[in-house]
């Protein structure tokens, strides 16, 4: 009798023990398979989801600001077109590049700047500026849009080789305005009281202080521009808490 529990004891033990184990390798598959997906999961929220170009545009949706451009624009689809090659290959938003041609022309290619500086065009070149890019305000003017942002390109990649990328807003917009200002910090001033160049500009002092400092630009940017502003910039998503969910919904 004694040898019959005791035979009974050892078997329960055998079965105990093997179906621990059994446990303990579906626990390590589990386990594997959760430590896959977190990897997984935050590769796709650091490499898409925090990359603004890899985020990618439907192309059925209009580009920002281009109903505005309608009344000088007339091959919209041309300059559309143009205007996302011309972004790409500066590596900037889109959404950047019809902002700060919005604040400069109001997309007509041949705007003149009405307080006697002599610039023209889509990012108001100056006549010094076109020199430098081989030809004159005047055939700038009477370029088509889609013309002349090639000549945007020329210039903006040459501010670009100089003074390094651009990776706002306010960067693109200081960029045609005032490039050796993308070397200073907020405070940076680029116009002041009682120059002429301020009176030129005093409307860039968002805050009427007598100084145009990229502090200024930035707000301008922000308030005039919103929806170019935050074109490009990171999503406030918490990693952490995506990936509890993701794992949280597969059943790890």
């Amino acid at each position: 009798m004694k040898q019959t529990t005791l035979l009974t004891t050892q078997q329960n033990a055998g079965f105990s023990l093997s179906r621990m184990m059994g446990i303990n390798e579906s626990f390590r598959v589990r386990a594997a398979g959760a430590m896959i997906a977190l990897v997984i999961i935050s590769n796709i929220i650091t490499h898409t989801i925090f990359n603004p170009f890899l985020s990618k545009k439907t192309e059925k949706e209009p580009l920002y600001l281009m109903e505005k451009a309608s009344m000088f624009i007339t091959d919209e689809k041309a300059f559309e077109q143009k205007v996302r090659d011309v972004a790409a290959r500066l590596e900037v938003q889109p959404e950047w590049l019809m902002s700060v041609m919005y604040s400069e022309s109001r997309f007509d290619a041949a705007a003149e700047n009405l307080k006697g500086s002599g610039a023209v065009g889509l990012i108001q070149f100056m006549p010094t500026t076109a020199l430098g890019l081989n030809t004159t305000t005047q055939k700038l003017g009477n370029m088509t849009p889609v013309a002349q942002l090639e000549y945007v390109y020329e210039y903006l990649a040459g501010v670009k080789r100089k003074y390094g990328g651009f990776e706002s807003l306010t960067e693109l917009y200081l960029a045609i305005l005032y490039p050796k200002a993308l070397e200073g910090d907020y405070c940076y001033t680029l116009y002041a009281k009682p120059s002429q160049a301020y009176k030129q500009n005093a409307g860039l002092d968002e805050d009427k202080d007598g100084h145009v400092t990229v502090s200024d630009i930035d707000r301008r940017m922000q308030r005039v521009f919103p929806k170019g502003y935050i074109a490009g910039k990171k999503p406030q998503v918490n990693e952490t808490e995506a990936t509890q969910q993701f794992v949280h919904e597969a059943g790890f």
